[in-house]
């Protein structure tokens, strides 16, 4: 007894260091591998809908295709996202198992990154356009839009934020800037019944692809 006494009291004695977080409070606290499981109903998943407008469900079966590979993750029970961010996950690339990875984007560009990967809204041009024949390229940034697009407000707002002059024509509202966008699109060979379509030094984009546009900028 006398023995155990001395090693309790040795155990006592060194000098005092406070307690390092253990394994788990880290991986806790900055959580590395996330992942939605196939058919998990405890989420709120947040995609990209008809018009840029964004839509909730918790069935990764009711997001359309061209909406599923960016799709906000919002779990019911789980690991938060780290400050500032939000979960993501790409439903068109699976993981091995069947599961779907999580990453995080910063939670102010989530829309716009979400719209910014080739999203359009269907429009229809006013009846009996005469487009012209040939529209002189001013060297402008032209971004033909509708009040209601949703997508269209990303771009516009996506140019805002890199301080690009842009010159933004209502093809609903302006007559003459829908005979110019169905010249435009007639010569280009490619169909003006979606916005936006951007008009970059004379090359068309049809739809808001923020990687390309990046690029023509």
């Amino acid at each position: 007894m006398a023995g155990l006494a001395v090693a309790a009291g040795g155990l006592g004695c060194g000098d005092e260091r406070p307690p390092k977080p253990s394994d788990g409070a880290a991986s806790a606290a900055q959580p590395t591998d996330v992942y939605l499981e196939p058919g998990q109903r405890n989420v709120v998943l947040t995609f990209a809908g008809e018009r840029g407008a964004f839509q909730d469900t918790n069935d990764s079966e009711k997001i359309p295709e061209d909406a599923s590979g960016l799709v906000r993750v919002t779990l019911l029970e789980g690991p938060d996202a780290p400050p500032g961010t939000v979960w993501v996950a790409n439903l068109l690339v699976a993981e091995p198992d069947g599961r779907f990875k999580l990453t995080t984007v910063p939670r102010e560009l989530f829309e716009e990154l979400a719209l910014g990967r080739g999203r359009k809204s269907a429009v229809e041009l006013p009846e009996g356009l005469e487009p012209p024949k040939h529209v002189a390229n001013t060297g402008e940034i032209i971004v033909y839009k509708t009040d209601w697009c949703g997508v269209c407000k990303k771009l516009l707002a996506y140019l805002d934020r890199k301080g690009v002059r842009y010159l933004a024509k209502d093809v609903e509202k302006d007559r003459a800037a829908a005979s110019e966008l169905a010249g435009k699109a007639r010569a280009k060979g490619i169909q003006a019944n979606s916005v936006p379509v951007i008009d970059v030094g004379g090359e068309l984009m049809v739809g808001f692809d923020r990687a390309r546009l990046e690029q023509l900028l």
